[in-house]
């Protein structure tokens, strides 16, 4: 695992490295987002890189397995990078790769979410997202593909 020496209130304190990527699926006028219901917060699906997978299979992947719909990759919409402290007491720095998604094909979705992701596919119109997004990170990421999107 890499680490990278960050300043957290003077201290000088390992910081985990982790790289997601994930998107923004649109569809008839929507973007698709995930509702975590214990968090209450709403956000663009996303996951872990793995090994030897490029970032683009991952967001493929990942917007499938947690929302349940296929998706093909459109325009990629760059990265943000921010940096947290968990719950395990970790402070990380965290890099996400964004894409704008449009759905592959008209079959229902069948998540295939762990037994911790209590969360609900959501379709939001671009205006409700922006409003209703949780995080700064997706909204400024939905400005991105809004500049790809046909009104």
């Amino acid at each position: 695992m890499d680490f990278v020496q960050v300043c957290y209130t003077n201290l000088m304190v390992d910081t985990n490295r982790k790289f997601s990527a994930g998107g923004v699926v649109y569809n008839a006028g929507k973007v698709l987002a995930i509702k975590w219901i214990s968090k209450n917060w709403i956000e663009f699906p996303k996951g872990k890189i793995e090994t030897d997978e490029s970032k683009e299979d991952t967001c493929v992947r990942e917007v499938m397995e947690e929302t349940g719909y296929r998706t093909k990759i459109i325009q990629p919409l760059g990265d943000v990078t921010f940096e947290f402290e968990w719950a395990d007491g970790k402070y990380y720095r965290k890099t996400v790769y964004h894409y704008l998604l449009e759905l592959a094909d008209d079959n229902e979705p069948t998540p295939n979410r762990e037994e911790n992701e209590d969360y609900e596919n959501i379709w939001l119109t671009t205006q409700e997202a922006s409003e209703q997004l949780s995080f700064d990170t997706d909204k400024k990421v939905l400005q991105r593909a809004m500049k790809f999107l046909k009104p």
